[in-house]
Formats: C-alpha cells, structure tokens, sequence
C-alpha cells in the first residue's frame, strides 16, 4: 500500500510495480479498480496486490477523504497489508509531509504499522546503484536533517528499510529510460520478497477486521476454488509452479481437449465466479450503515487523538517512540503543520467546535492530578515482549553476524556486556 504526498511519484511507482501504465494519472484503466479514495491493481497471476491511496495524499486533506481511505483499504486488503511503502521524493522534505506522516502512521493507522513500514525514495538514482552508498546517505540525512531523522526512528532505524528508484517516464526524453526502470523494479521487488513474513504477520485495523468478518463465507469460498485451480496446475506441470513465458508459439499439449485440461478450465471458471461473488458481498459491506458507522467513528477518533496531542504550544512535551522527549521542534517546528492539517480535518467532520483543551493545574485549581497507570498483566507483557522481539529481528534481517556484532561490541574487545546490550537494545527496539 502507497501513500505520500501528491507529487511524491506514487502512479509512477504503482505503474513500475505493475510493469506497465496501469496508474494512469487521472484515467481510469481495466486493469485498476478505481474506488473513491484507492485505486487498486491486482496481477492476472494473484502474485501480487498494489494501492495507491490518492485520499491521503492531497494537499487539502479533509475528514471526508480519511474515512473514505479506511474504507477503501478496508475493502481493498481484508487480509491486511504486507508492505506499507511511504513515498517521498528525494529533496527537500517539509513540515507538511511530516505532519501527514505523523498522522497517517502514529494515529489513523496506529503503531502496528510500522514494522511493515518501507520508504521509498524517488529521483534517487545514485544510491540505487550502490547500497554502500545509499546507507552512508541515510547516515548523513539523520545527522543534518531533523525531519529525516524523525522516518528514520519510524522504520526502526533500519537503513534497509529506505528503498531508491531511479523511475523517469517513457515520454521524458532521458536516456536508458527502460534499464532505469528494470534496475528500479528489481530492487523492489526484491526488498519486497526478503521482506520477513515469516515474522511479521500483515498489518490489519479494526475497519480491515470487520469487513473480513463480514464477507467470511465468499471468502472462504475463493480460497478453496483457488487451492484447487493451483494444485490442478502444478499438477499438469508435473508439480512445479507455473512461470511465465515469453511470447512464444502454444504448445500443443495445451491445445488438447483431454480431461486434465477441462478441469482446469472449470476449476478457473469457480475461481472467477467465486472472486465475482466476493467484490459484490464487498459493495454491500460498502453500503452497511454499522459498517459505515464504525468507520466514520475510528476516523474521528484518530483526528481527535491528533489534535489533542498538537493542540499545545510547541512539541516539547511530546514523546516519541523511545520515551524520550521528541527532537522534532529542535532545528525546525512541524506543529504548525500538524495544527493547520487538523483543522483542515475537523472543518469538515460535521461538528463545531475545537477538541477539548488538555487540563492544566491552574484551571483545575490545584495540582496537576497524576494519570493513573494501568496495572499490565503477564499476557500484556509477553504480548509487549514477542513485539520486542520481532522489531530486534527485523531491524537485523539482511546483515553479517559480524556486522551486528560490531555494534553492539562498542569497546573493540571481542565481549558484549549486559549494559552495551541494553543500549543496543533502546536503540533498536521502539518504546524500549
């Protein structure tokens, strides 16, 4: 799922993943379903599902547009979401694209997403050329640039999960147009395919969960008819998967009428009919008035959270994912950013007034009373724990023991002690 600002390079992106212009800009294609706040491409061989959510990348965002996103997306990957991919262009980024991904990650989406969180990085074609390079980039980025350095923390400070393409357009008049974006596609897709699924499950949202729980029975359905399309496929290629071909004469076997042959066709005749009858019991969840409801209700929810924690006079207070105070308003200030975006949205939300103003000691009357803290079980703590875990996991995937052992052995003495792990671990792990 893509999202960024208008002008990021999200269709370009799309239409790279996809292989062809399937993102027309402004035109609706066969190949894309064009819901009001997402457009959707899926590959004729189910291998693959991409979103571009135009809602969110607006300029004038409004409250209509961030309950159409969860709707759509909701509709869109029931199943949930592999790969969150944030795209920026490689300049100068601004207060307004930080507060958009403030508020799209930490509050309408919510902390669960960012271990499927990647950026990508567009115009970048000097580090897709060399990882090397591009990591020392990120490096000197988190150093010079408070903004960067906030994306930085929000993909676990893990420099793999930056991504550049160089992806200039078929009509720009720039040499070697094809081999950039070939280079681009398979660097991609191959961050794509390590990504570890093995240990982190696709992130899904309440709104994801109750359509799913909605369209259960067409859903099972569309699994089974797939099962038995693919298993009568390998099994007429002698269990190996399909591969595509290039454009080469049919083989006559294919042609044959023999009875394997018509059984695949009718397993895909089921298959189709089943994925028929799952978008249609979509439209009607579409239309749910408690569906609609509950999405309207976890929209205005994450808008208010929002403007309750930016409804102060600079960011000091504010924490980050590592308890700590923000740097956010050391070098720059995106509070402003942050304020303007949420009264854009609660202008439209249909209600009047502002979000209720944090209480302070003096308006009280007497001193700040202290917030009572929840009393955290043995199931909460296992649950905070195996996330630990997972963020250690991913944030190391895809280096040399050697090299992970060079960080956390800060002293060059071949030991690692419990105090250098510590702080390898608080470095790593967010809320740690």
């Amino acid at each position: 799922m893509m999202f960024g600002m208008t002008g990021a390079g999200k269709s370009a992106l799309g239409n790279l993943l996809a292989g062809f212009e399937a993102f027309a800009s402004g035109d609706d294609t066969a190949s894309v379903t064009n819901l009001d706040s997402v457009m959707r491409y899926e590959a004729p061989d189910d291998s693959m599902i991409v979103l571009d959510t135009i809602g969110l990348g607006d300029t004038e965002i409004d409250q209509d547009k961030v309950v159409g996103s969860i709707r759509d997306v909701a509709l869109s990957a029931v199943n949930g979401v592999d790969a969150m991919i944030f795209v920026m262009r490689n300049a100068r980024i601004t207060d307004d694209a930080i507060a958009r991904l403030i508020y799209v990650t930490e509050y309408l989406w919510g902390s669960e997403c960012l271990l499927n969180l990647y950026v990508v990085v567009t115009f970048g074609s000097k580090y897709l050329a060399n990882r090397q390079e591009a990591n020392l980039w990120v490096e000197r980025q988190v150093e010079l640039n408070w903004r960067f350095k906030h994306i930085y923390e929000l993909v676990g400070q893990n420099p793999n999960r930056f991504l550049f393409i160089d992806n200039p357009g078929t009509d720009s008049g720039e040499p070697n147009v094809k081999q950039r974006q070939a280079a681009s596609r398979r660097a991609i897709m191959m961050a794509l395919a390590q990504h570890p699924r093995d240990v982190i499950p696709p992130f899904t949202h309440e709104a994801m969960q109750k359509a799913k729980k909605m369209v259960e029975e067409q859903h099972e359905v569309l699994e089974k008819a797939t099962t038995k399309y693919n298993e009568l496929q390998q099994a007429r290629n002698g269990g190996k998967e399909v591969k595509k071909r290039r454009k080469s004469k049919p083989r006559t076997s294919l042609r044959r009428n023999t009875p394997q042959s018509q059984a695949i066709m009718s397993a895909l005749e089921e298959k189709k009919k089943a994925q028929q009858s799952l978008q249609e019991a979509l439209i009607k969840v579409k239309c749910d008035a408690d569906f609609q409801r509950a999405v309207e209700i976890e929209a205005q929810q994450a808008t208010w959270r929002f403007g309750q924690d930016f409804n102060t006079d600079s960011l000091s207070d504010r924490k980050d994912g590592t308890g700590s105070a923000t740097s956010l308003g050391s070098n720059g200030n995106p509070v402003q950013a942050c304020k303007r975006m949420f009264f854009s949205l609660v202008n439209k939300m249909g209600m009047k007034g502002k979000p209720p103003p944090k209480p302070s000691a003096k308006a009280a009357g007497g001193p700040k009373a202290k917030a009572s803290k929840k009393k955290l079980n043995a199931e909460d703590i296992q649950k905070a724990l195996d996330l630990a875990v997972v963020q250690l996991k991913s944030s190391v995937r895809g280096q040399q023991p050697q090299a992970v052992f060079k960080q956390l052995d800060v002293k060059q003495n071949g030991t690692v002690t419990p105090l250098e792990f510590a702080h390898f671990i608080q470095k790593t792990v967010q809320g740690v």
